[in-house]
């Protein structure tokens, strides 16, 4: 349901329940509720002070509380099962260390919580000790060779991200499993994220083992002089993909031309280049013997643990300019929200592949070198797609950028079948959940919903196979893939049709997120 036509309703609701005499407009039965006490003390035993998460275990219902000054509350609730989140203010009764977050009784996680039942009129007394708050020291090896790293640096819930030879210490974490990030200043090892366990009141030691990063080495030269060209910035896309990433690694050429990318997975991988904002230089590709727009035909890097790959000299050609006005099929008008780019983009991304809409309809993007690109239109009242009106990367009309000139595409996007239908969680009730829809055959992602109201809409290409993915949670991350599968490779297949409109009533499960 659209916003515009959610607020309607809301006021039609409330103009219908203003009309209706008091007996009726109020005749809709309270929800059977019952009364929670929940006390808490600091591990010295005197009252806590902080605030309190009451989540029902089927994600019903949720309330935000605070502790008075005895560390008491008492919240009259649906009648459920609960878990209880405790986030102490050991400082300031206004401020909690959302460091210190502790779910009852004692654990470090939701899924480690108990649960507490609250009946139809009846009272459930909670109790809960505050956990000493204990320190933890970590210490990392290579996790080839077993030997000690220098300059070890990790974080938890914020706490820690100092950096010292080998070992530091985080002095005030909840003891229980934990998660920390672990990883090294000089980049010489890849980051990780770690269980341990903090064990209350002592100086527990967590030995955590880091795998050994590759490295990428070249210089960056222009193509038709061989002088070296600084500002140009490499990142790495898994091979054949064309995917690439929405946060590093990346690394820029100096005043020598000289690149050396850091902290890369072992692995098969292609290299993309892109100069800095101003240069005369486009973006590519890198080939065999030159640029390219096409991934597909882009140089395969094979990296392995601990070693550094030198790739030949990277030649960098002129820049062209793509421009455009992009319309909708179905009306002609501009479309005036969305994105043009060279990839998809995440939502959180300090790495851009592409350009926004303006306005009137109209992009312009002038860093690419001068070879045939396919680009990717993701809008919100069209289906996502490829330049041509395709679905997947592999089918695109390619557009051809010319060094020092400027091309323009021009396309009128289809709207795309209506894909639409009701999401409820497991005991049926309607659920707010991101859904994203992939390509059956090769599962690129070819369009993406989020629903707010247990009722989606998205626009897919018909003509096509798809396999949906969801994710919902608050507290608790779930995902999963239609028809109640774990991973892609159960997926149910569904065929979109090329017209019309398509009902797929989904229903999430609590499957947990990986």
């Amino acid at each position: 349901m659209s916003i515009a036509r959610r607020t309607l309703a809301t006021f039609a609701v409330a103009a219908l329940a203003a009309a209706l005499p008091a007996t009726a407009a109020s005749a809709a039965p309270e929800p059977d509720v019952g009364l929670l006490r929940l006390t808490v003390t600091q591990p010295d035993g005197t009252a806590a002070r902080g605030s309190v998460d009451l989540v029902a275990a089927d994600d019903s219902h949720s309330d935000f509380l605070q502790l008075d000054e005895s560390g008491q509350l008492s919240v009259e609730v649906p009648a459920n099962d609960y878990k209880i989140r405790v986030t102490p203010a050991y400082v300031d009764p206004d401020l909690p260390d959302e460091g210190l977050r502790q779910w009852v009784h004692g654990k470090t996680g939701y899924g480690l919580a108990e649960t507490f039942r609250v009946t139809a009129g009846g009272t459930t007394d909670v109790a809960e000790r505050l956990l000493p708050p204990s320190p933890l020291t970590v210490r990392a090896r290579d996790a080839l060779t077993g030997a000690p790293i220098t300059r070890v640096c990790a974080y938890a819930d914020g706490r820690g991200g100092n950096c010292d030879d080998t070992e530091l210490t985080i002095a005030r974490l909840v003891p229980g499993p934990q998660t920390i990030r672990v990883y090294t200043e000089n980049g010489d090892h890849l980051a990780t994220d770690a269980e341990v366990t903090v064990v209350e009141g002592d100086a527990a030691v967590a030995v955590v083992d880091l795998t050994p990063a590759a490295h990428v080495e070249t210089t960056v030269v222009d193509a038709a002089t061989g002088a070296p060209v600084s500002g140009a910035c490499a990142t790495v896309a898994p091979a054949g993909t064309g995917e690439l990433p929405s946060v590093g690694p990346l690394a820029c050429s100096d005043s020598t031309g000289r690149l050396r990318l850091d902290n890369v997975e072992a692995g098969s991988w292609n290299l993309f280049v892109r100069p800095t904002d101003g240069s005369p230089y486009g973006a590519q590709w890198v080939g065999a013997t030159g640029g390219t727009g096409d991934p597909a035909s882009a140089r395969t890097v094979t990296l392995a643990a601990g070693r550094t790959v030198t790739v030949p000299p990277i030649r960098l050609d002129r820049a062209g300019t793509i421009t455009g006005t992009v319309t909708s099929a179905a009306t002609g008008a501009p479309v005036t929200s969305g994105e043009v780019s060279l990839a998809h983009s995440a939502g959180l991304s300090y790495l851009r592949w592409g350009t926004y809409l303006d306005g009137q309809g109209t992009y312009r993007i002038d860093w690419l070198g001068p070879y045939r690109w396919p680009l990717l239109f993701t809008t919100s009242d069209h289906a996502l797609q490829w330049s041509g009106g395709v679905a997947t990367r592999s089918q695109a009309r390619t557009v051809t950028v010319r060094a020092g000139r400027s091309t323009t595409y021009s396309p009128a996007l289809k709207r795309g079948t209506l894909v639409t239908g009701g999401l409820t969680d497991p005991e049926g009730r309607p659920v707010s959940a991101t859904l994203t829809f992939h390509n059956a055959a090769t599962g690129e992602v070819v369009g993406s919903v989020w629903d707010y109201d247990g009722r989606y809409e998205a626009r897919v290409l018909g003509g096509q196979a798809v396999t949906v993915a969801w994710q919902w949670g608050g507290f608790a991350s779930y995902a999963g893939w239609y028809d109640g599968a774990a991973d892609p490779t159960g997926a149910k297949r569904v065929r979109v049709p090329a017209t019309g409109t398509l009902t797929l009533d989904l229903r999430v499960s609590r499957i947990p997120a990986t």
